[in-house]
């Protein structure tokens, strides 16, 4: 495994900061954060509002898609556990440069995220459960409704990035409490759910038997429902940004990412179908986001027990939320770091915290440009022409593409490195040989493909659906990623001068040490 570093300089450096992580990630930690990580409660209520159909291609897509990602996941991160996940089997497998852009696609997507639609979640929680109405106004105006829209973002974000910051130990607890209430709210609203239909609540016109079949809407197919649930199958991977704070990934990696994968699908399949059983049409049409999903069933509970719920729902939400963030930005931050101290990044983004063993630097950095999208989304909606659903639909498909294009070049990796370092130990192998290699990859990559490409280039019904002109919505994804793209180029250039630099001092050190130890022998 050839590196392109002078093995005198930088695996110092490595060493000197990989001193500083500690070994706390347990089998059963791994599984909490892989739920964590996989499960998202945000969006069952957008796959959902297109109708029955979507049940059927959950079903395909946990077939062809999620087993084999998890399959090519669990060899990957049990035979190549390095801190650094990605980055390191892109290194590996592609070069430095090609790691790098993997791991900016992987990084930079994570503060958008939080700094936009996880925290417009957060804020539409509270307005729906304690006030009544997600368009109700802060203060009664649109300056105090700013304000404080602002400042409840801040303290989401900025907990979020306490919680990152916080020792493995620690921060894992806030995965385990988040998958569990998570899996708590699914279980409250399916039985919700049940009872209203039951009960004859649920009135209306409701799905039938054919609505469950796949239609001949191709457009909304690729450009709509499959990009929406790649993007929400996706985080296997994210405990191996942590590779050497695991006990034993040799043995643990595939056994948690089966315990995750199992759980998310029945996590995912279960509520959507009752969704889809339970509500009305048009209720399943109201439902875009899972909190007016539970909003739609609470009706079947006494008037002091929906008070009482709401109260408690909110800080339950948030819980989520920001155990979902945590989880994401601690794998990917790690993985970053590493990137820098590699310098294929600048070298301070490399540093870990001392005393907690956590990359500092990276995740201070989530915590600045979550800060930035957050304010501009949110002064945006509140004084520019825009409305909040087309903003967000653009903040959203930025987030998902990005993030798309870094697993379209994390899975070829998996076939590289198996005909690459053919002769590296493999606690794990994907089944069928080379045929089950090639297969998990071309599945995993096409999806992601269909998903990047219909992402940044959607087809008109979706963009009509979406409600957002398609020039505004190209140009956005699109300079946004040339953005992106450039930025990686800066960093990589700017982390080699580092190393230029070093390796310089470390040749004049040496040829002066050279000089004084020949004095002082004559």
């Amino acid at each position: 495994m050839s590196n392109e570093q002078s093995p005198s300089v930088i695996p110092s450096l490595l060493t000197q900061e990989k001193k500083k992580i500690k070994r706390d990630f347990r089998f059963v930690d791994m599984i909490f954060y892989t739920i964590a990580a996989i499960l998202g409660i945000d969006t069952l209520g957008a796959v959902s509002s297109y109708g029955g159909q979507a049940l059927f291609w959950i079903l395909l897509s946990a077939v062809t898609f999620l087993l084999p990602y998890g399959l090519l996941t669990a060899e990957l991160g049990s035979t190549f556990p390095q801190e650094g996940g990605v980055y390191e089997w892109g290194k590996m497998a592609c070069g430095r440069f090609y790691a790098a852009l993997t791991s900016m696609f992987y990084w930079i997507s994570n503060p958008l995220w939080i700094g936009g639609t996880m925290f417009v979640t957060v804020v539409t929680s509270i307005k729906l459960f304690w006030f009544g109405d997600i368009n109700m106004l802060f203060g009664g105006n649109k300056v105090s409704d700013t304000i404080i829209t602002i400042l409840i973002a801040l303290a989401f974000i900025w907990g979020t990035i306490i919680c990152v910051l916080l020792p493995m130990r620690t921060g894992k607890w806030l995965a385990t409490v988040g998958s569990i209430l998570k899996l708590v709210l699914l279980g409250l609203f399916v039985i919700l759910a049940l009872a209203l239909l039951l009960g004859s609540h649920a009135t209306g016109d409701h799905l039938q038997f054919k609505d469950f079949l796949p239609t001949n809407d191709w457009s909304l197919i690729i450009s709509g429902i499959l990009p929406l649930l790649i993007f929400k199958w996706t985080g296997f991977e994210v405990q191996s940004g942590a590779g050497e704070e695991m006990e034993n990934p040799q043995r643990d990696v595939p056994r948690s990412l089966l315990g995750a994968g199992s759980v998310a699908v029945v996590a995912y399949v279960i509520p959507i179908a009752v969704i889809l059983l339970a509500l009305n049409k048009q209720q399943i049409a109201n439902s875009s986001g899972f909190l007016q999903a539970i909003s739609n069933v609470l009706v079947v509970l006494p008037q002091p027990l929906i008070i009482t719920l709401k109260v408690i729902l909110v800080p339950a939400i948030i819980i989520t939320m920001a155990s979902s963030g945590a989880t994401w930005m601690g794998g990917a931050n790690r993985t970053y770091a590493i990137t820098a101290l590699d310098h294929a990044a600048p070298q301070a983004l490399g540093r870990f915290s001392s005393k907690y063993g956590t990359p500092l630097v990276t995740t201070l950095a989530c915590g600045i440009i979550a800060t930035i999208a957050m304010v501009s989304a949110v002064l945006i909606t509140s004084f520019g022409d825009g409305s909040v659903q087309s903003l967000f639909t653009l903040v959203l498909g930025f987030t998902v593409s990005i993030n798309t294009l870094s697993y379209l070049l994390i899975y070829p990796t998996y076939l590289i490195l198996r005909y690459k370092y053919p002769e590296v130990k493999r606690p794990y192998r994907v089944p069928g040989g080379k045929f089950g290699a090639w297969l998990v990859t071309i599945l995993t990559t096409g999806y992601a493909a269909i998903a990047v490409f219909f992402m940044l280039f959607p087809t008109d019904d979706v963009i009509k659906q979406a409600k957002v002109e398609r020039f505004p919505y190209e140009a956005t994804q699109l300079t946004a990623l040339g953005i992106v793209v450039l930025l990686t180029i800066i960093f990589y250039y700017w982390g080699k001068r580092e190393q230029k630099q070093e390796l310089s001092a470390q040749a004049a050190s040496t040829k002066e040490a050279g000089s004084l130890k020949y004095v002082e022998s004559h």
